[in-house]
């Protein structure tokens, strides 16, 4: 509204309709092995190089690389990766690392591998001592506490700085201020409460002979497997310098968002690419005065020591425990682990473990390309080549096969997890043996899927064929987990979570690990297992979009994902409700409240009905809350819903009445799935 007159306006308006409520419902999380990465840590990731970026490239003991590349293949455009090994500290992951002393032998520096595995092992490191600032005293103008130099560009406070004088051993001072009006660099800071824990006098030089003043400053080269991987300029050894090597190269913080002090929301930037390495300071007096590194320029310092923590992985470790209110920090990290580190992420929607089911496959050692011979035609022929020596990939640990109970509880475990918390589906794979093996009937397959009864999961069949990209083999197998749960996600995208997920094709796969006939896909179907199929022709497709659950309201996945989908977002709209008089004014604002919200998903089409009378209604009144619980402090609000249900049988009656062709549609009732 335009005002020019100045005055008092009083605008009405309806506090009773909330804002729009979007939540999205296509973000997945996935659990399992990658070559790097922060363990037990969720990370976002918003595509496939991002997902290289932070957990590196495909491995053979873990499945996840492949199943997140089918996530985006088929349509995802977010999701958070958990990585899991074992952590113990004996055969637990370990990162590679290293030592750095200094020139008194005393260790300065613990230079590690950004994350735990043998990845870390390749890793290695080339230090240099940058060109040197170097300034000249003049004797005249100098005194203990500062020296007087004819310029001061180049020095910043706390700078570590090597002073000589003829005939005298090389000290080292920090400069504690710099004074480019006066140029000066002061050693103890002018004001007294303004300087640094190191300020020092300098009493040990001549006071009438010039002093020679050079900044210590380091460069560092890091290379993975023989190749440059990052280049760090400018490192000084000080704390209080805005270039601190353990500032500059600091453990990463991956804490998600929700353990974040004061961040509830989700941030809008994604993290950073890894650096390499992360730097520690072992000196914990700070009023000593560093002394520099001790290396020989240039030279390769090898880190090493890095451990995949796979051999030793359980299932424990997939999964963790639920963390008491009680329990102490210890106890807390103890816990957290793989699926449990995700609790508290509202924004996860999709749920899948691929790596429950792994079958380890080692990551081939490729040598390096032989030297390539001279032409002997050439009148003056060139002289060969240096050799290159490519330092081998170690081999890493082999995680244990899990057998097809253990697959079980891991998998109970999961739907339990989605239906403590809620709001989450899981999207579950049959073990290895019964998705792939021909001779597995599919009474096996049934038998199965018969230990799960619960809305909150869905099971698939078969394992897909992918490209196998690290060039064991022309394909893989591999879950269908990653595939089916971008699909899903493209649906929620493009139609809305109510939309079925099934009739979908999926992109990034080769073949199938096994096919079914029609007999096999009607059977499996009403038990409630989604199959994948391809017909000559066309595309492989989801089969079908049942849940575990055999109550027929909750059969399929999209009446039950909407309905969580529904309960979140009450969730949100009633929040600033809590604390209101329990009065009818605040009932007619809670029925507004949810009738704006149910009238948004009535108009993307989530209801069956054609009119909002059809499709949903609210009641909150004095019925609903009678007087004994308003006594209680309870506000209860009656919400029904009419979802629309996929059309899974859609059966024609052909048949000819006077020479006229007829084709009509069975009565719903007569159809028995």
């Amino acid at each position: 509204m335009y005002y020019a007159r100045p005055s008092i306006y009083i605008e009405r308006t309806d506090a009773t309709v909330p804002d729009t409520v979007l939540l999205r419902t296509d973000i997945a999380a996935f659990v399992g092995i990658a070559r790097r990465g922060p363990l037990d840590t969720p990370v976002p990731v918003e595509s496939f190089r991002q997902f290289q970026a932070q957990f590196g490239e495909f491995t053979g003991v873990g499945y996840l690389a492949y199943a997140v590349r089918g996530f985006f293949e088929n349509g995802g455009r977010r999701c958070w990766v958990v990585r899991v090994a074992n952590r113990d500290a004996i055969g637990g992951a370990q990162p590679a690392a290293t030592i750095m002393a200094d020139l008194a032998a005393q260790p300065t520096l613990k230079i590690e591998a950004s994350s735990s595995g043998t990845w870390g092992n390749v890793l290695t490191l080339e230090w240099m001592i940058e060109s040197g600032t170097t300034a000249i005293s003049r004797p005249a103008e100098t005194t203990s506490r500062y020296a007087t130099v004819g310029s001061t560009a180049g020095f910043e406070r706390g700078t570590l700085v090597r002073i000589e004088q003829l005939g005298k051993a090389a000290i080292y001072r920090v400069i504690s201020a710099v004074d480019s009006e006066r140029r000066r660099l002061n050693w103890v800071h002018p004001e007294p409460h303004a300087g640094l824990a190191s300020d020092r006098a300098l009493t040990e030089m001549d006071s009438t002979q010039p002093l020679r003043i050079t900044r210590v400053a380091y460069e560092l080269t890091v290379k993975e497997g023989g190749r440059v991987r990052a280049v760090y300029r400018n490192l000084h050894l000080v704390a209080s310098h805005e270039r601190f090597v353990s500032r500059v190269l600091a453990a990463p913080d991956y804490r998600p968002y929700w353990l974040r002090s004061g961040e509830w929301e989700r941030p809008a930037d994604l993290p950073r690419s890894p650096e390499p390495i992360m730097i520690q300071s072992l000196v914990e007096d700070e009023s000593a005065i560093p002394q520099p590194l001790a290396f020989t320029p240039g030279a390769a310092i090898a880190l090493t020591g890095g451990i995949d923590g796979l051999a030793l992985l359980s299932e424990y470790d997939f999964v963790g425990e639920p963390v008491a209110p009680g329990d102490r920090d210890f106890a807390r990290h103890r816990k957290t682990r793989g699926l449990q580190s995700l609790v508290g992420g509202e924004e996860i929607a999709l749920v899948a473990m691929p790596d429950i089911h792994i079958r380890p496959d080692p990551d081939p050692v490729y040598q390096p390309q032989p030297r390539p011979p001279r032409d002997p035609c050439l009148p003056c022929p060139p002289p060969a080549p240096a050799q290159i020596f490519h330092q081998p990939v170690p081999a890493g640990e082999l995680p244990p096969t899990f057998d097809n109970a253990t697959i079980a509880r891991l998998q109970t475990t999961l739907l339990a997890h989605c239906e403590t918390q809620g709001d989450r589906f899981a999207v579950l794979s049959v073990p290895y043996g019964l998705a792939t093996d021909s001779t597995s009937a599919r009474e096996e397959l049934i038998l199965w899927r018969g230990q799960f009864e619960t809305r909150y999961g869905a099971l698939y069949v078969p394992w897909l064929e992918v490209i196998e990209p690290r060039g064991t083999a022309p394909t893989r197998l591999i879950p269908a987990c990653g595939h089916v749960t971008g699909a899903i996600a493209r649906t929620d995208l493009a139609s809305g979570v109510h939309w079925a997920p099934g009739n979908l094709p999926l992109f990034g796969l080769t073949d199938l690990g096994h096919t079914f006939d029609d007999t096999d896909h009607g059977e499996l179907n009403l038990a409630g297992l989604n199959t994948v199929r391809g017909e000559f022709g066309r595309p492989q497709v989801l089969a079908g979009a049942r849940t575990l659950s055999h109550d027929p309201d909750w059969r399929f996945i999209n009446i039950v994902r909407l309905v969580l989908t529904l309960k979140k977002a009450i969730d949100i709209v009633m929040r600033d409700i809590v604390f209101e008089p329990n009065s009818a004014t605040t009932r007619v604002a809670v029925t507004a409240s949810l009738t704006a919200l149910l009238q948004l998903f009535f108009e993307r089409g989530a209801f069956r009905g054609t009119t909002p009378e059809q499709s949903y209604f609210v009641r909150c009144d004095d019925v609903t809350t009678p007087a004994e619980a308003r006594d209680l402090g309870q506000l209860i609000a009656l919400v029904g819903i009419a979802p629309s249900t996929p059309c899974e049988f859609i059966v024609l009656r052909v048949g000819r009445e006077h020479n006229t062709l007829l084709v009509t549609l069975f009565d719903p009732k007569e159809i028995q799935p």
